[in-house]
């Protein structure tokens, strides 16, 4: 009990208090049984008996409020034999204004020693989180880099073709635009709803292997306290880059059936600055520091933002990093 420096600090008001009632109370009597027998005395009252009854019972109260703090005091004594109620009875005894600071500052000190380890404690979590994260994007690199290796067979019983798009050695292959050969148009095979029933892993017509990198980054952005997401248009349809090529700025977009989001290998993210708030129109990597984790760490998967330094710079504009044309 005589550890807690508030409860020291009120038994330490309590013994005080006590005492200056001890002393208060008594000279109170004293003081008023004096001015009482002043007034008989001028008055001529001769009432001694009722004097003497009236002083008794004062000197009497004085006496017991004088005796109080005595008694109590034998009280917590009596109760040291009982070994229950020997803490209160002990701390009572000790409380005072210097064992009050004294315990104030140990609770201090361990207060400041409770700061120092969570901070070490906390240091050593972002040590073991920075060695499991890049164990992670190492083993994530490597896994895009050899999966699906085999040697390239341009038919349709190629399993590693999806949508004019092969991969070779983590190397991913679209055709080469050739004007008035719509085969190397992009957008022109885009699966649409059916991408699930046409052996996609996705939905939205992404290229299954550029999908599960793209998985992969999300991971790693959440595993950093970050979150992206992509757009809902994995494969853009020829005729959709048609009407939006005439609505851009000039030099704004991809002339229709050259833009790698036809292939299903290109995809505009939206960034968050922590786990659950995007960033908005304005961001920068002061105030979207998942942008900024994003950009340094999407070649760690596989991964690149190839228009940063465009005319047009779109920060948001994610593709393979090994991306090739044939």
């Amino acid at each position: 009990m005589c550890s807690n420096p508030l409860i020291v600090r009120i038994l330490y008001l309590f013994k005080t208090t006590l005492s200056i009632i001890k002393f208060i109370i008594p000279i109170g009597l004293i003081i008023m049984t004096a001015i009482d027998l002043y007034k008989n005395l001028i008055n001529g009252n001769d009432e001694n008996y009722s004097n003497i009854k009236k002083i008794g019972r004062r000197m009497f109260a004085a006496i017991l409020v004088f005796c109080i703090p005595t008694f109590i005091t034998l009280i917590f004594e009596l109760l040291n034999i009982n070994t229950t109620s020997s803490n209160f009875a002990s701390c009572y005894s000790e409380a005072s204004l210097e064992l009050a600071s004294k315990l104030e500052e140990e609770e201090n000190l361990k207060l400041k020693e409770a700061d120092e380890a969570s901070r070490k404690q906390a240091l050593l979590n972002s040590q073991i989180y920075n060695a499991q994260l890049k164990a992670m994007q190492e083993e994530n690199l490597k896994r895009n880099q050899s999966s699906n290796q085999g040697t390239y067979n341009d038919t349709t019983t190629d399993m590693n073709k999806q949508n004019h798009v092969y991969i070779k050695n983590g190397v991913f292959y679209a055709p080469k635009y050739r004007s008035g050969n719509s085969s190397t148009y992009s957008g022109k095979d885009c699966p649409g709803s059916n991408a699930l029933k046409k052996g996609y892993n996705n939905k939205y017509g992404y290229n299954n292997y550029f999908w599960t990198m793209l998985q992969n980054f999300r991971e790693g952005l959440k595993a950093a306290g970050y979150n992206i997401n992509y757009s809902n248009q994995g494969c853009r349809s020829y005729d959709y880059q048609v009407d939006f090529y005439k609505r851009a700025e000039p030099g704004r977009a991809a002339k229709p059936g050259r833009s790698n989001h036809g292939w299903g290998i290109a995809s505009d993210v939206d960034f968050y600055k922590n786990s659950t708030t995007k960033c908005g129109s304005g961001r920068n990597y002061k105030n979207c520091p998942g942008m900024k984790w994003a950009h340094e760490h999407a070649k760690d998967y596989g991964l690149t933002f190839p228009l940063l330094n465009a005319s047009y710079k779109e920060d948001w504009h994610l593709e393979p990093l090994n991306l090739k044309k044939y």
